[in-house]
């Protein structure tokens, strides 16, 4: 072998293993309880989370990015709830393999958590706590608000060109899915070996509690604690 070839040899494993390592690469942002992801790059989200995890997470590609979420804090008032939901928020950012955590403010009382939606301070801090700056709007439509298609939304805001849009070509990149699959209509899915589900109705149960909005996860936990 000539030495041509044997300097070429490990170069190429060099490139390879390098490669490999920057298409594993992602971002991954967790964020807490209070908050809603409604979209991501303009695609309903998949989010990595038990039924009651006081966490959860959703993993992007690396690059630019674009998130929909909103603040949903939850106050207890004797043996009554009361949810404040703000406002939608959509934001971009730009992050290469990186996990992120999306902080709010933690409010007393309802009505200073209702200010959010005029300062809606919030934060993504990486495991080191450094911050990363971010452009953010608003998703508003009048009129009703259950229902609402915030992948659709956000694909219409990018097409109008506001602060917070990114390019559609980035919109294209799948999200890393880690939750339960929506099932197909007429079939039967059976839950994994190496599952968290032990029963297949206990992963659908955890997939439409994720769909959920965040009026609908109240009423069924009410639901849940009056049955008990």
């Amino acid at each position: 072998m000539s030495v041509k070839h044997a300097i070429l040899k490990p170069l190429a494993l060099c490139a390879l293993l390098g490669l490999s390592s920057s298409a594993l690469a992602n971002v991954t942002i967790t964020f807490p309880p209070e908050v809603d992801i409604l979209a991501t790059n303009s695609q309903d989200p998949e989010t990595d989370g038990g039924f009651f995890s006081s966490t959860k997470s959703v993993t992007l590609p690396d690059g630019e990015n674009q998130i929909v979420f909103r603040y949903s804090p939850v106050f207890k008032t004797g043996n009554d709830q009361e949810v404040v939901s703000t406002d939608a928020i959509i934001a971009k950012f730009t992050a290469t393999d990186a996990d992120l955590t999306l902080e709010v403010p933690k409010y007393r009382t309802p009505s200073l958590a209702r200010d959010f939606d005029n300062n809606p301070n919030w934060k993504l801090v990486d495991k080191d706590g450094n911050e990363v700056a971010y452009q953010q709007d608003k998703l508003l439509k009048p009129g009703v608000q259950l229902g609402r298609k915030y992948d659709r939304e956000s694909e219409d805001y990018n097409k109008k060109g506001g602060v917070a849009a990114i390019t559609l070509a980035g919109t294209t990149a799948a999200v890393v899915a880690t939750s339960a699959p929506a099932p197909a209509a007429a079939t039967t899915i059976q839950a994994p070996a190496n599952s968290q589900y032990k029963t297949t109705e206990e992963q659908m149960l955890h997939y439409w509690y994720d769909k959920a909005d965040q009026e609908t996860k109240q009423r069924f936990l009410q639901a849940i604690i009056q049955a008990k």
